[in-house]
């Protein structure tokens, strides 16, 4: 996905490009950052930063929702296992986002831009070369968004900032380093989802897509640190040594107050809402997170020269430590009520203690907590590094073979501190040494455009991150990944096009319980073992004809193993423009279509019967069809000028259903007018 892209379709977070990704689909559990992205039936784990692994997720400790697309110059998306280079064998993709770099020439953008719900957006992206024959050059960009939302009393404000550093120390020797940061505030979160689907009756709410529950004082905060620095030495002949150190800081706030569904004490439910405007309770949730993160990678590759042709070779060892403190468990908050209501459990309530007098007329006033930090805190470390080799063998015209494999070796622990900041020991929570995942291919090129290949590898993939009912860290996936495909390019190679089709055997696969830890608020996970899934990916990026872009992909998906089907069987995804000739080539028009059929979803508990019955068989959401259109217009060498709108035809959908009885609806129609200029 390049930049050109994202610019035109006004991708700004990492939400959107991955709702704009062919094969790839997303769920919300709320609209305070927690959502979870997937692939081939899978969720994706497996984020780098310019080569360096990172902890993308949108957990109340992840700092995913923070990232900011203004400071990255394109995203490139790899659906299936590749554990090769990043020591997790994922099945479902790899997400790789590549900074905005120096360049040897000075230029400078930046944009202004206005939207519904008070959207205020700038820019500024300089890069300036530090002396005169660019060896030393400097790249800043700075990113400001402010918003309401379609929600009442959601405010969501970003900032991204950067400065990127580049010497040629030698003809042969680069230096790279740089500074960013990145953050995300969105007051009027929710936790666990926002919108009730039934009352206490049965009947469907069918409420307002605007309805947000939300206390006045609820917010969600995710930001990150990051200072990095490559190194690359050209030792001629096209062999490279590259060597990179990446080092992250990053901070979760979450105060959330929202009525909802959730579970009170003694197994009953409460919260369910009445017509009258009765029944509703706060459910209230502190805790707050920081992590931080070391990144290496130490590679070097190059070409060799064996029996007259010319082979590939990759040698490296990669890793990182990561250290994630929580500060929500018993203790490590003190002075959690609220109005003087004893908790339900730590820092939270749940449906109980709490009530709130007609949910029809709440303004989200409600006292906020008056918590404070004791020293008392969880520490969880996890570690994983590893050597891998590969190569790329031709052996004959147009066919090569490629086999590689890394040796990985995996550790987690879990540390705590008492409130007199004393350690007070560990306990191991997943150790794997010497974990080999091997990849073997191979590629025929039966056309100077076309290409035949298959591919096997193993799948590793740690989850510790995800705990079981007894707060227990879940095993590692492990598995086995299979694919075969074409791959061609038309149109004088204008047009690339791929068709792959795919199997997927795993064990120790997370799928969600529906219910929640009582003491950390996360929600509980289960392994389950012999998932399968197997499908279709058909994709088609380039040039149908000059000025004429596309960008499009579909995907068949079939599931087997787990109890409910979250991903929908078919996926279209298309995003084009075309720049007209002759005296209309300042025009650029385009947009974009994403339509997905059906999905199912678990619930909790489920519909009310009555009686404390309730059914809690699974939920059918009809799948959607949603439309954006974009145009372009060229006023001066200098400046654009662009307007978008998304959701055309204001099609309500739901990025969720089912999760404690409640539903995170979709964004409804928006539009926005963009003046970008560029020197």
């Amino acid at each position: 996905m390049t930049r050109q892209v994202m610019d035109d379709q006004q991708i700004n977070t990492l939400d959107d490009v991955l709702n704009t990704t062919p094969g790839v689909t997303s769920y919300a559990n709320d609209n305070a950052g927690r959502t979870t992205y997937r692939a081939r039936g899978f969720d994706i784990t497996n984020y780098k930063i310019d080569g360096m692994q990172i902890d993308a997720s949108t957990s109340f400790g992840g700092v995913g929702s923070s990232m900011n697309m203004d400071l990255y110059d394109n995203v490139q998306i790899v659906r299936g296992a590749n554990g090769l280079l990043g020591g997790t064998g994922d099945p479902s993709a790899t997400i790789y986002l590549q900074r905005k770099a120096p360049q040897r020439e000075f230029s400078a953008n930046g944009l202004l831009r206005l939207g519904n719900w008070n959207e205020h957006r700038v820019m500024a992206d300089l890069n300036t070369p530090l002396n005169h024959s660019g060896t030393i050059r400097s790249r800043y960009v700075f990113s400001w968004d402010d918003t309401d939302t379609f929600r009442v009393r959601e405010h969501v404000n970003r900032i991204g900032a950067l400065a990127n550093f580049t010497a040629d120390i030698s003809s042969r020797d680069t230096l790279n380093f740089g500074f960013q940061y990145e953050r995300t505030r969105n007051d009027g979160a929710s936790w666990g989802t926002n919108v009730p689907i039934w009352y206490a009756d049965g009947t469907k709410t069918n409420l307002p897509r605007s309805t947000n529950p939300a206390a006045d004082w609820s917010q969600a905060t995710r930001d990150q640190y990051t200072a990095f620095i490559n190194y690359d030495h050209d030792f001629s002949a096209g062999w490279h040594l590259k060597a990179g150190y990446m080092r992250t800081q990053g901070s979760s706030y979450n105060n959330l107050g929202v009525a909802k569904i959730n579970n009170a004490s003694r197994g009953t439910y409460g919260g369910f809402w009445n017509q009258d405007g009765t029944g509703a309770y706060l459910n209230a949730l502190h805790a707050e997170y920081e992590d931080a993160r070391d990144n290496a990678d130490v590679h070097i590759s190059g070409p060799i020269h064996v029996f007259g042709r010319k082979h590939q070779l990759v040698f490296g060892f990669n890793g990182y430590n990561d250290e994630l403190t929580q500060y929500s468990f018993s203790k490590a908050l003190g002075n959690c009520s609220i109005a003087g209501v004893t908790p339900y459990s730590g820092c939270q309530y749940r449906a109980i203690g709490l009530p709130i007098d007609n949910w029809q007329t709440w303004n989200g006033s409600y006292p906020n907590f008056a918590t404070h930090r004791t020293h008392a805190r969880e520490v969880d470390v996890t570690r994983n590094y590893g050597a891998y080799a590969s190569g790329r063998f031709v052996l004959a015209k147009g066919l090569s073979l490629i086999l590689g494999g890394r040796m990985s070796s995996y550790q987690a622990y879990t540390g705590t501190y008492n409130t007199a900041n004393k350690y007070s020991g560990s306990t191991s929570t997943g150790q794997q040494n010497a974990v080999l995942t091997p990849y073997a291919g191979m590629v025929y090129d039966f056309t100077k455009t076309m290409s035949i290949y298959g591919s096997y590898t193993n799948v590793y993939t740690p989850q510790s991150n995800l705990r079981d009912v007894n707060n227990k860290p879940l095993d590692p996936v492990m598995g086995k990944s299979y694919e075969t495909g074409l791959k061609g390019a038309f149109f004088k190679q204008r047009l690339n096009t791929s068709l792959a089709f795919y199997l997927n055997r795993q064990n120790n696969v997370a799928q969600a319980t529906g219910s929640t830890n009582s003491t950390t608020g996360e929600a509980i996970y289960q392994s389950v073992n012999g998932v399968k899934t197997e499908g279709i990916d058909f994709d088609a990026s380039g040039e149908l004809l000059p000025g004429w872009n596309v960008f499009f992909g579909y995907s068949y998906l079939y599931e087997k193993g787990l109890s409910y089907r979250q991903d929908p069987h078919h996926l279209v995804r298309l995003t084009t423009s075309y720049t007209f000739p002759g005296k209309l080539h300042h025009l650029t028009v385009g947009g974009g279509i994403s339509s997905q059929s059906s999905t199912e979803w678990s619930t909790n508990p489920g519909r009310p019967l009555g009686n404390g019955k309730y059914d809690s068989s699974n939920l059918r959401v009809k799948g959607y069809t949603l439309i954006n259109i974009m145009a372009r217009y060229r006023v001066a060498n200098w400046l654009d000028i662009a307007g978008n709108i998304t959701n055309l035809t204001d099609r309500t959908y739901v990025r969720q259903e089912g999760f404690y009885d409640g539903m995170i609806y979709g964004e409804p129609r928006t539009f926005s007018f963009t003046l970008r200029g560029h020197y």
